[in-house]
C-alpha cells in the first residue's frame, strides 16, 4: 500500500481511545449512528467496540467506508457484534454522492493527499462538495478537506465531528474559509493541539484533534495545547477561549498564547507599520531545473559555460549565521564545491550556438527538460526568465532557529527559495535589517508564518509583508554584523539590541519587552517540539 498516495497515516489506538470516549460521553439519546469515512483498518473500531459507554446506548449503528479490500476486512473483523455494522468498500468521495443519510458522529482521520496525486475526477467531487457548503469554486489543496466538509454536511442537528486533521487547518490561506465555515456550522469547537507528533511515521506533518458540536449548553471556540498522550487520557487540560482570535479572520495558531498574550501583541503591532510600508518584495528566480541550471565551477569550468555563469545562492543554510552576504561568502560556496552559479542563456543567439553550449544544452534535452512544463512555457526552453538584476537583499522563506534577511553585499542572485527584497527610497537596508531582529517582529513571524513537523518555519510574502517593524536607524551596523555574526545564537543579539529597538519605536521599558520575548521563546518551543 503506498502511503503518500492513499493519505494514510492510521490513527494511534491509544488517540483513538481517547477521541472514541470523549465523544460517547457526549451524547445522551438511545439510539447513535456513527460514520467512519476513512477506516484504514480499524482503531477506531476497536475504540469504539471497546468503549464502556456502549451499554447505555439501545443501538448503535457504525457505518465505515474504506477503498482497501484488504484494510476494510480487518476493520470489520475488529467491530463488537454489539454494533450494528454497514461496511462500505468504496472511495469516501463516491460514496459521500450515494449516501443520503446523517449522522450522530462522524470520527476519524481523513487521508492526506495533495491535490497532484488525485484523479480528476476525485477532484471534480472534492469541488462539487466545496461548492455544496458555500465554498469558492477553486483549486482543492488537499483531500482532507472535502471529507471535513462531507462531514458538515452530514450531521444530525445535533451531531458532533471528531476529526484528527493536519496543521493546515489552523495555518494556512487556503483553509480561512473552512475556518469560517466551521465557526457558522457548530455552536461549540475545540481544538487540541499536540506538543508532541502523533504520527511518528509521518514526520513532516503535524496534527490537531478538531470536534465541532451542533448544538451545546456552553458554546464558543476552545482550545488547548496538550503536553502527551496520557495527559489527555487522564483529561488532565483546561479548555481555554481566547475570543479576540476566535472572533477575527486571524489564523488559529494564535490559539498557541492565553488571550492576555495574544492582546498584548496585537495592541503592539496596532502601533506600528508593516514591513510591506518599508519594503518591496518578490520571489526569486525559478530555473524548473536548478540541478541543471545552478551548478558548481567544475561544470562551468568543463562545460567552458563561464560568459553564461553568475552568482546565486540556491539554498538559505548556504548563509546561515549573519545579515550580510559578502563576496567571501560567496567564494567559500565555490570553495566548497557547492551549486552556486546560475547559467543564463538569455541573450543566446540560438542560431549561433557554440559547440560547447550546443553539447550542454543536449544534455538538458537528453534528460527531456525540455518538456517539463514550465520550461514548455518558455520560448526557448534554456532561457530562464526574469533574470533582471539582483536584489539590494533577500529573506528566506524557509527557516530554522530565526527567519534570514540579509544584505546582498554579494551582488548574487537567489532562487525563488528566498524573495528579493528592495527597500523603498526614503528607508535604509542596513536599518530594515537592524529593526527586523527584535522579539516583536520575531514572535510575529511564529505567529504569522506556518510551520511542519520537522520545525521548519515558513513564512509567504504576504505574510513576510504582514509583519510588524518597529524601524529604527542602526548607529553602527558594522558593529551590528559582527555581534550577529559571532553570536552563539539569536537570543544574545535580541538581548544586546532589543531595548534601543522597542523601547525608541514603542516606549516599552524591560518588563514588558523580557514578556515579548519569552511569548517568542514559547512560539519557537511549540513549532520546534523542545
Amino acid at each position: 500500500m503506498n502511503k503518500k498516495s492513499l493519505g494514510s497515516y492510521y490513527t494511534p489506538i491509544r488517540l483513538s481511545n481517547v477521541i472514541a470516549d470523549y465523544c460517547l460521553e457526549y451524547f445522551q439519546q438511545d439510539n447513535i449512528s456513527i460514520l467512519e469515512p476513512s477506516v484504514g483498518d480499524g482503531n477506531f473500531v476497536t475504540a469504539i467496540s471497546e468503549n464502556q459507554q456502549l451499554d447505555r446506548f439501545d443501538r448503535v449503528n457504525l457505518t465505515i467506508v474504506e477503498r482497501e479490500v484488504e484494510e476494510l476486512n480487518k476493520a470489520i473483523r475488529r467491530c463488537s457484534p454489539s454494533i450494528n455494522l454497514n461496511s462500505i468498500h468504496s472511495d469516501y468521495l463516491y460514496y459521500h454522492n450515494s449516501d443520503n443519510s446523517l449522522y450522530s458522529l462522524i470520527i476519524g482521520n481523513p487521508p492526506y493527499v495533495k491535490s497532484s496525486l488525485l484523479e480528476e475526477e476525485q477532484k471534480d467531487i472534492c469541488k462539487s462538495i466545496h461548492r455544496d457548503s458555500g465554498l469558492s469554486d477553486k483549486k482543492i489543496n488537499n483531500i482532507w478537506t472535502a471529507f471535513l466538509i462531507s462531514a458538515v454536511q452530514k450531521l444530525e442537528n445535533n451531531g458532533v465531528v471528531a476529526f484528527v486533521l493536519p496543521l493546515e487547518l489552523l495555518q494556512v490561506k487556503f483553509s480561512e474559509e473552512i475556518r469560517d465555515l466551521l465557526k457558522s456550522s457548530f455552536e461549540r469547537l475545540e481544538v487540541f493541539m499536540f506538543d508532541e507528533l502523533q504520527f511518528q511515521e509521518c514526520k513532516g506533518q503535524d496534527t490537531v484533534l478538531f470536534i465541532g458540536y451542533k448544538q451545546h449548553q456552553v458554546p464558543g471556540t476552545y482550545y488547548t495545547t496538550i503536553k502527551n498522550i496520557e495527559e489527555l487520557e487522564n483529561r488532565n487540560f483546561s479548555l481555554m477561549q481566547n475570543t479576540s482570535v476566535s472572533e477575527s479572520n486571524t489564523k488559529w495558531t494564535h490559539h498557541f498564547l492565553s488571550p492576555d498574550e495574544h492582546q498584548f501583541l496585537i495592541n503592539l503591532k496596532l502601533q506600528l507599520n508593516l514591513t510591506s510600508h518599508f519594503v518591496d518584495n518578490k520571489a526569486g528566480i525559478v530555473t524548473a531545473a536548478n540541478d541543471y541550471f545552478i551548478v558548481n565551477d567544475d561544470v562551468v569550468r568543463q562545460n567552458r559555460l563561464r560568459s553564461y555563469s553568475k552568482p546565486i545562492v540556491q539554498k538559505g543554510f548556504y548563509v546561515n549565521g549573519s545579515v550580510t552576504f559578502e563576496d567571501e561568502d560567496f567564494n567559500k560556496l565555490v570553495e566548497e564545491d557547492k551549486p552556486a552559479f546560475l547559467l543564463d542563456f538569455n541573450k543566446v543567439d540560438s542560431n549561433k550556438l557554440s559547440k560547447s553550449l550546443s553539447n550542454y544544452l543536449e544534455l538538458g534535452t537528453d534528460r527531456e527538460l525540455d518538456t517539463r512544463f514550465k520550461c514548455r512555457q518558455r520560448k526557448h526552453w534554456y532561457k530562464v526568465p526574469n533574470i533582471a538584476k539582483q536584489s539590494e537583499a533577500f529573506f528566506f522563506k524557509r527557516a530554522h532557529e530565526y527567519p534570514k534577511l540579509l544584505k546582498n553585499n554579494a551582488e548574487a542572485y537567489v532562487t525563488d527559495s528566498a524573495y528579493m527584497v528592495e527597500s523603498k527610497k526614503e528607508y535604509q537596508i542596513e536599518n530594515i535589517i537592524y529593526s527586523f531582529y527584535n522579539s516583536l517582529t520575531l514572535a510575529f513571524s511564529e505567529l504569522e508564518g506556518r510551520y511542519y513537523g520537522g520545525g521548519v518555519l515558513e513564512v509567504t510574502p504576504n505574510e513576510f509583508r504582514a509583519l510588524p517593524l518597529p524601524y529604527r536607524a542602526v548607529q553602527n551596523f558594522e558593529q551590528y554584523r559582527n555581534d550577529f555574526k559571532n553570536k552563539s545564537s539569536i537570543e544574545d543579539v535580541l538581548a544586546k539590541y532589543n531595548f534601543d529597538i522597542l523601547n525608541s519605536t514603542l516606549g516599552l521599558n524591560n518588563e514588558d519587552i523580557e514578556r515579548i520575548e519569552a511569548i517568542r521563546k514559547k512560539l519557537v518551543a511549540k513549532r520546534m517540539k523542545k
